[in-house]
């Protein structure tokens, strides 16, 4: 479906009437794509579709149990990375709107959607330094801005690592058997797409039906 998506959106498709005697066969600028997006969109698609291509070489995990393993175990533990961002995202907005009801001057918490993007390059330290000298000159927007940072950095980031301690050593006892039956099942689909021929000459390679002799002892 990605590939179909990128097809349609193929500069080099739509620049090739275009195409004069200049001998640029492949150019991907010409005025029906410059200033239409469709170089945006088409990018977009390709790093969709790369992302998808490095996700199917997840399956290469299967030559080794303790990769493979490892794999299935960040799988499980993604739900406890997802209550640490739902959890995130309610104090963020909590924050981000009680700061705004305060009776201040910051333009970085002017309103709730400033104060929540100022609070989420917060927390993931983007935020400007000299920005702060604002917020310092405000003493509540400080004080509230000070325990967010409490809460979401000491508490929150702390607890997930506890929580993704925890479930690691859990799980990962039983993640080798799921590894294994992970491996069969990409074997057993891998077969299906096997020709009856080829699985034929394979078999007659093996020489199942040859008798072995067997020496003494």
């Amino acid at each position: 479906t990605v590939l179909a998506l990128m097809c349609t959106q193929e500069p080099i498709f739509h620049c090739a009437a275009e195409v004069g005697g200049n001998g640029d066969l492949f150019t991907q600028r010409c005025p029906s794509v410059e200033g239409t997006g469709r170089q945006d969109a088409y990018s977009a698609l390709s790093m969709i579709a790369l992302l998808l291509y490095w996700g199917l070489l997840l399956d290469l995990t299967i030559f080794s149990m303790r990769i493979s393993a490892y794999t299935l175990v960040c799988g499980r533990v993604l739900s406890e990375l997802g209550l640490f961002l739902g959890g995130m995202c309610f104090l963020i907005l909590a924050f981000s709107s009680s700061i705004s009801a305060l009776n201040h001057k910051s333009k970085d918490f002017a309103d709730i959607p400033k104060g929540a993007s100022s609070l989420l390059e917060i927390t993931l330290g983007m935020f400007p330094t000299e920005h702060f000298e604002s917020v310092q000159k405000e003493v509540p927007v400080l004080i509230a801005v000070s325990l967010f940072i409490i809460i979401v950095t000491v508490l929150l980031l702390n607890l997930l690592v506890a929580q993704l301690n925890g479930a690691y050593h859990a799980i990962y006892a039983d993640m080798v058997g799921y590894a294994r039956l992970n491996r069969g099942t990409i074997i057993v689909s891998t077969l299906a797409g096997v020709s009856d021929k080829r699985w034929d000459r394979f078999l007659f390679a093996l020489k199942l039906e040859e008798k072995m002799e067997f020496n003494e002892g």
